[in-house]
């Protein structure tokens, strides 16, 4: 999981308007001489995943696990959403910065929201190498933050908004807070902020764990009722640091 968790950590939760469109254009014109490729749509029970006709292997990994990862997803975030996911994986990369923008096209996978609705773009050049394992994740992260979406402030603090969705996303796989967050230590004095700089990588994963404490305290259920509660606004979010502190010492050592 070391693998993608230095993924996730540039995975982000687009939470505002991009304003950017779907491009309905063949992707990029290939060498004389070969197949032009067009735009191919595989659809499942609970969406779809559009991809290029000349290199499908990622949309059809994505497709095989788009109907379980949305039906873990809705089996915790029991919210009024539609519980189907649509994904693009862009055929290039001047694709996928027309899709999320430069600033964002380093990302493994973003959730966005544009004229066409709401997509989640996953970044073939850093899903690719990630197993199905792996790949089960990121998807689940990312279908998080569609299924919360509408219930979530721009201004919500991203250690709760980007915590929740790593909590969702890892629930029921069974693996400790060690496996899932290698680089915590229980050396924590406030919640985390960096999510940008060179702490980025940290941030995450202790964002993860202060949803796993807050699950230590409060219950699963209660852990979804908290986001709800909080997720909306922009006030403080009450969390006891010295509790979550505790907890890492007790929990990793």
């Amino acid at each position: 999981m070391r693998h993608l968790r230095a993924l996730l950590a540039v995975t982000v939760a687009m939470t505002f308007l991009l304003g950017l469109t779907v491009a309905t254009r063949p992707a990029e014109v290939p060498p004389t001489g070969t197949a032009r490729c067009e735009e191919a749509v595989l659809r499942v029970a609970s969406g779809t995943v559009t991809g290029s006709s000349c290199d499908g292997e990622l949309a059809a990994r994505v497709a095989a696990l788009l109907d379980e990862s949305v039906r873990a997803v809705a089996a915790v975030v029991d919210v009024g959403w539609g519980r189907r996911a649509d994904v693009v994986v862009p055929a290039s990369r001047s694709e996928l910065v027309a899709l999320v923008g430069p600033g964002f096209a380093d990302m493994a996978g973003i959730a966005i929201r544009d004229g066409a609705g709401q997509r989640v773009v996953v970044n073939r050049e850093r899903a690719a190498p990630l197993s199905d394992a792996e790949l089960r994740v990121l998807l689940r992260h990312e279908i998080t933050h569609v299924a919360t979406r509408d219930l979530t402030s721009d201004s919500a603090p991203l250690w709760l908004v980007e915590g929740f969705a790593d909590w969702v996303a890892f629930h029921g796989l069974g693996l400790s807070l060690r496996q899932a967050a290698p680089l915590l230590t229980p050396d924590v004095t406030a919640l985390p902020a960096d999510f940008g700089g060179a702490g980025r990588d940290l941030a995450y994963q202790q964002a993860y764990s202060v949803l796993v404490y807050l699950e230590s305290r409060l219950g699963e259920r209660g852990v979804v009722d908290f986001y709800l509660r909080h997720a909306s606004s922009a006030v403080d979010v009450p969390v006891d640091v010295a509790g979550w502190r505790e907890f890492l010492r007790s929990s990793i050592g």
